[in-house]
């Protein structure tokens, strides 16, 4: 949205061309209404960004949590092998005992069975356990790793946050001085062109106040007719584009 009153110019001294008063002042008007919009979307999408970031941090949060979780069931499963090797050792000695006690060959052979198989357990269980002692220091490294990454990234997106605080403080103070300065513009049209400009800006996309160059409408770009040329040649007032219906008026 804009009515090209930048670089300093004013509006009646565009292209060199003196501009009706009338004209002048609601094209300054159209230009301080662009400005405070511009605003005013600038501030509807702070609260949007500052969302993101929290989503950012939640997820981050999420991600370490896991991590830490994935360290904690690593701990519990360690320590259950570990209780689980102590009661098959417990066992172990149990048979082995009573392996020096019997006195009958089958009895010796039956518990040299039982043995073999507790053996064959505590092998495996202290493999199990190896391999998840591995696993917890991967997971450890990672944890650390994620840690270290968490509380950077974190630091990174609540100092975004504290910024799009104070961006948005100075953007609502800025709209107080567009919309003083549109009041301003306002006051200083007659209603005469304010209520064709007011009815255009509620419905159609900005600007509603274009120039009209080679026959076409400096908004929607479409060719009018002869009469509206001809009209906003003699510099009529209040001239619409027979295509879209913006307000239109002669640029040489």
């Amino acid at each position: 949205m804009g009515s090209g009153l930048d670089g300093g110019n004013k509006p009646g001294h565009r292209f060199g061309t003196m501009l009706p008063e009338w004209l002048e002042k609601i094209l300054i008007l159209q230009d301080r209404d662009t400005r405070k919009a511009r605003i005013e979307t600038q501030i509807r999408h702070i609260p949007k960004e500052v969302s993101v970031c929290e989503e950012k941090i939640a997820q981050l949060e999420s991600n370490l949590e896991l991590a830490r979780r994935l360290v904690q069931d690593l701990e519990v499963k360690r320590k259950g092998l570990e209780s689980e090797i102590a009661a098959e050792e417990n066992h172990l000695n149990r048979y082995r005992n009573q392996q020096l006690q019997v006195k009958k060959n089958d009895e010796y052979k039956a518990l040299t069975h039982e043995i073999e198989g507790v053996e064959a357990k505590i092998s495996n269980l202290e493999e199990a356990e190896i391999q998840v002692l591995l696993d917890l220091d991967e997971e450890k490294e990672n944890l650390e790793k994620k840690d270290s990454e968490f509380k950077e990234e974190v630091a990174y997106q609540q100092n975004l946050i504290k910024k799009l605080g104070e961006r948005e403080i100075n953007l609502k103070k800025d709209l107080a001085e567009a919309e003083a300065e549109v009041e301003k513009a306002r006051s200083e049209s007659s209603e005469k062109y304010l209520k064709p400009y007011d009815r255009l800006a509620k419905t159609l996309k900005p600007p509603v106040v274009v120039p009209l160059r080679n026959q076409k409408c400096g908004g929607c770009h479409l060719k009018v007719s002869s009469g509206v040329d001809s009209e906003v040649r003699a510099k009529g007032e209040n001239i619409t584009c027979d295509n879209c219906g913006r307000l239109l008026y002669w640029e040489a």
